[in-house]
């Protein structure tokens, strides 16, 4: 196999921002980020070029949940790559199963966070991923993939109270000095952080019932999933490189 002894580039392409690092022997490095909106093909290019040791990949690995401009990503892709170039999708051998009634549904990103969770953790698993939507994927030991739900992210809930309300700020997810906020901003915060919390802690018991009895591992990633489910109960492991480290798992099992 081509990774044995050499990086992958491993590319996430997201509604709100694209992950890119280097891939090598179940670990990524140089991790680098790029808002996903309205990157035309040059800074798509410069921002490949800018990961350090771009020069040594003998390959790629790339999932996206964002139809349009993919033409432009495989075009830098190719350019920046001497060596084989694989998009995940439904058809791709992941290492499991899936049972889910319409594969070519499951959105690529779900498939690699899927991949690496049970090659991590093991299987029963359950992940959540903090993007623009917050997914959460079931994963069981005799039934392989099998579904999922999907909530609004955070992104969207800032954005919304933004544009729907007159007197509330757009904001981002910073930190938080009180129990009870002695701000607006702060207020916006602390509902997002605790509701977020709560969101997550309802979605994984009821969807531990699905699995049936015994230990079923949370994991989660995604750019906010530390600061909301620090310290929650029952403990989750956080990842932030999950989607990455199962898009390189992804190119080792298809790529000879």
């Amino acid at each position: 196999m081509l990774i044995m002894a050499k990086s992958i580039l491993v590319v996430d392409i997201g509604n709100t921002s694209t992950s890119a690092g280097l891939y090598r022997g179940g670990r990524v490095s140089h991790v680098r980020r790029l808002k996903t909106p309205g990157a035309s093909e040059c800074d798509i290019l410069a921002f490949l070029q800018s990961i350090p040791g771009i020069d040594t990949v003998v390959g790629a690995s790339w999932c996206t949940v964002v139809p349009k401009g993919r033409a432009r990503w495989e075009r830098a892709l190719a350019r920046t790559v001497d060596g084989p170039v694989w998009r995940v999708d439904a058809r791709s051998k992941i290492g499991l199963g899936i049972t889910y009634p319409r594969p070519d549904k499951i959105g690529a990103d779900r498939l690699a966070n899927s991949c690496a969770a049970v090659a991590l953790y093991g299987a029963p698993v359950i992940v959540a991923d903090f993007g623009t939507a917050l997914t959460f994927d079931v994963v069981s030991r005799s039934e392989g993939y099998v579904g999922g739900v999907i909530a609004p992210g955070l992104p969207l809930m800032f954005s919304y109270l933004d544009e729907k309300t007159a007197l509330l700020p757009k904001i981002d997810l910073a930190g938080v000095r009180h129990t009870v906020a002695k701000s607006t901003e702060e207020a916006m915060r602390l509902g997002a952080k605790w509701g977020y919390r709560g969101m997550v802690r309802e979605i994984f018991s009821e969807l531990k019932k699905t699995i049936g009895p015994g230990r079923v591992r949370l994991c989660a990633t995604g750019g906010h999933a530390e600061q909301v489910l620090r310290g929650m109960q029952p403990a989750v492991v956080v990842n932030r490189n999950l989607t990455l480290i199962g898009t390189g798992r992804i190119f080792e099992m298809n790529v000879e």
